[in-house]
């Protein structure tokens, strides 16, 4: 394997990580918010963030009464320049 297949591989590798992270982030922050203000579940939607290591899809939790948004993630802010 030479060094620009496993550049490749090992950025996929990161970038897999950081939608991993960053879709638990999404869930914890959630499941604190619907703890303290009270409220239920509903389902998520779709949203595309790039990242500095790529463009990652997540699923952005909602809450019935549409009070929750992630604390991290500035409405139509597409780019997350804090992680890397």
């Amino acid at each position: 394997m030479d060094q620009d297949t496993l550049r490749i591989l090992l950025r996929e590798a990161v970038r897999e990580t950081v939608a991993e992270v960053l879709q638990t982030v999404l869930e914890l922050d959630r499941t604190a918010f619907l703890q303290v203000h009270g409220g239920r579940r509903n389902g998520y939607y779709p949203r595309k963030l790039e990242t500095t290591f790529g463009q990652v899809d997540l699923k952005v939790p909602r809450d019935r009464e549409s009070r929750y948004y992630p604390a991290f993630l500035k409405p139509y802010a597409r780019r997350l320049v804090d992680v890397g």
